[in-house]
């Protein structure tokens, strides 16, 4: 693990996936902690990429040619979270509040592709701010989408309030979760616009047309920088906690196409958000 401290925050990130292992704020968990070195159980904290989410059937066609890739949710038949979050990273640089890590993301059959990553997470005063940076390396174009995994501390997540100016949801299938539709947020169950608590809602919603730069999941606040276009909500069974994932786009983009990104040879895409607190 790669330890990280600036004033009350800490923090600790695993090269084994990238992810956020912990963060800490005066000795108080900010986010669910990972459990055990190298584990990410329901990809709490993990970097996906190169797709967020589930892509159906594990299949795509792009540039003319259909790919396949393994599916790891066999019972939805999808394939989830990409290639990055089980492989191990490089350790690029470590500093006491800051550390960069780098991967090539996996040429498999499925995804031909050469697409490097780089990682950075930094602690400073206001928090922990975290951005992932994808190049082509290759000279053909390559399909590409990312997401980071925080689950933030929401106990009991009934009592939480939930903010998240989106104006509009995807609706999913219930027995795979995969889009079937969007719809416009106002006059349902998953309009989080003004605040209000999560009661007995349960989540696991991609939510579009942001119209604000920060969720709150009560005084926990995520900022949404660059190239975040998509956020899914989840709130896992045990009611402890609400996964906010800030995303490049929505679950099923190589299938869709929405707002799938296209590398060009040399491009480069960034998505960056940040973990805080609100001060009362």
């Amino acid at each position: 693990m790669i330890a990280l401290r600036h004033g009350p925050w800490s923090a600790t990130v695993d090269p084994h996936g990238g992810g956020l292992a912990t963060l800490v704020l005066d000795g108080n968990d900010v986010v669910v902690p990972q459990d055990g070195e190298g584990g990410h159980p329901a990809y709490r904290g993990a970097v996906l990429a190169p797709w967020p989410n589930r892509l159906e059937d594990g299949t795509y066609t792009f540039g003319g040619r259909t790919y396949e890739v393994p599916l790891n949710e066999p019972e939805g038949g999808t394939a989830l979270h990409g290639l990055v979050y089980d492989v191990d990273w490089e350790v690029v640089q470590a500093a006491a509040a800051a550390t960069r890590l780098q991967v090539e993301v996996p040429r498999i059959a499925g995804y031909p592709f050469s697409v490097r990553l780089d990682l950075t997470y930094v602690l400073s005063d206001a928090g922990l701010a975290a951005a992932l940076v994808a190049t082509n390396t290759g000279d053909v174009d390559a399909p590409y989408g990312s997401g980071f995994h925080p689950y933030l501390v929401a106990d009991p997540v009934a009592e939480t309030a939930l903010t998240l100016d989106a104006a509009r949801y995807v609706e999913t299938s219930q027995d795979r979760h995969l889009p079937t539709g969007t719809a416009a947020v106002s006059g349902t169950p998953y309009d989080f616009r003004e605040g209000r608590p999560l009661g007995d809602t349960v989540l696991d919603t991609p939510y579009g047309d942001l119209r604000a730069p920060v969720v709150e999941v009560g005084r926990i606040a995520v900022g949404l920088g660059a190239g975040v276009r998509w956020v899914q909500v989840y709130t896992p069974s045990d009611r402890r906690s609400v996964a906010v994932e800030p995303c490049s786009c929505p679950a099923n983009a190589f299938r869709s196409g929405t707002d799938l990104v296209v590398l060009r040879p040399g491009e480069q895409h960034t998505l960056a958000f940040t973990l805080s607190l609100r001060q009362d």
